[in-house]
């Protein structure tokens, strides 16, 4: 059966490679699923450029699934897909999974730890990476895939780091802050971060954005004000700020370290859009306490603090309002083939992506 899937430079993202081949008879103990719809965000990026110090290249790294291409490398989506063939007691065709994929027609899974809610991936290679990513859910046992199916891609993985931020900053009392401000206000993460930090209360939420999404970050209601970048100059100074920077743009940093000062209390470092810059320059050592917010391992801790079933009821509290409501302001476009992904993979990896629009792609 043809198979097709997307390989990135793993050192410069605008060098592809669209690779086909025939796929092998399917072994034993696997599944092969059909991937797809999946999503395609600023996340995305923040994956490969943390590739290989977190390890996002090798969930699907190539030559573990038979492709000769050295530097190359497999980016991750979250999405669905459907079991089209099974070699596994206890998963059947036509089941229905959410989870971690490649950009590929198909793939092949080693499922274990199989239960009626899901199974994680045991293929060798992947033992070693986080297991947040190695979970696969069947939509069937979970009736909250079934509310708002199309939004699901493209925001439940975003809104878990975004309800983990906000967990993680109120547990250290902000930092002693009077404000939360968000750069890349616009992105979909620091919306779900606004709107959580917002239904909490007791913090002012800022957000910093384009002069073009300016308009859309305000309309959604999730900040208390919105500036743009070149009126950094003009913010009160003197109001002690906890920063959430989802760009990784250093010249912003530098303005915003120079104007507030001693009264930046706290840099979360979550996103990396602009991908070159991060790469080429990271931020400067300074006296502010900075450090890159690794979701997983803040979902970890809280999974332990509060159990499996805790950690899910309070993340749902927040998901199920923030995804009913988010209609209102993202439009979904699903698209088939690849000449549609890479029109949108160029647009994201310019930093061109319309912050009211949410992309689901097949192959």
């Amino acid at each position: 059966m043809p198979n097709e899937t997307l390989l990135v430079n793993k050192t410069d993202f605008a060098d592809i490679a669209y690779v086909k081949s025939e796929d092998a008879p399917l072994s034993a103990g696997h599944i092969r699923v059909s991937v797809g719809p999946w999503a395609l965000t600023a996340n995305n990026v923040t994956y490969m450029v943390t590739g290989d110090q977190i390890g996002y290249w090798g969930f699907f790294r190539p030559d573990a699934y038979g492709i000769d291409q050295p530097g190359m490398g497999r980016m991750p989506v979250w999405g669905y897909a459907t079991v089209e063939q099974s070699n596994c007691e206890g998963i059947m065709a036509g089941q229905e999974l959410y989870g971690f994929f490649p950009i590929a027609k198909t793939f092949d899974i080693q499922p274990g730890k199989i239960s009626p809610h899901g199974f994680a991936d045991i293929a060798p290679h992947r033992q070693d990476l986080h297991a947040l990513y190695n979970g696969y859910t069947f939509t069937a046992s979970d009736p909250s895939y079934a509310a708002h199916k199309d939004l699901q891609p493209v925001l439940r993985p975003l809104f878990t780091t975004s309800f983990l931020i906000d967990d993680f900053l109120a547990d250290e009392n902000f930092f002693g802050a009077q404000q939360v401000l968000l750069l890349s206000a616009s992105s979909k993460t620091a919306l779900g971060t606004a709107y959580c930090l917002k239904a909490r209360g007791g913090i002012k939420v800022a957000a910093l954005t384009s002069d073009g999404n300016k308009d859309f970050t305000a309309d959604t209601g999730f900040y208390h004000t919105v500036d743009t970048y070149n009126a950094i100059t003009d913010m009160d100074p003197d109001v002690k700020t906890v920063i959430v920077d989802m760009s990784g743009n250093a010249a912003v940093i530098d303005t915003l370290e120079d104007h507030f000062e001693e009264n930046i209390t706290y840099i979360c470092r979550v996103g990396l859009s602009h991908w070159q810059e991060a790469a080429a320059r990271p931020p400067k050592r300074t006296q502010t306490p900075t450090a890159f917010f690794f979701a997983p391992d803040r979902a970890k801790q809280r999974i332990n603090d509060w159990g499996r079933e805790g950690f899910g009821k309070n993340l749902a509290a927040r998901w199920m309002p923030f995804l009913d409501g988010a209609s209102d302001w993202l439009e979904i476009e699903k698209s088939t083939g690849i000449e549609a992904v890479l029109e949108n993979y160029k647009d994201l990896i310019g930093g061109q992506s319309a912050p009211s629009k949410g992309y689901l792609f097949t192959l």
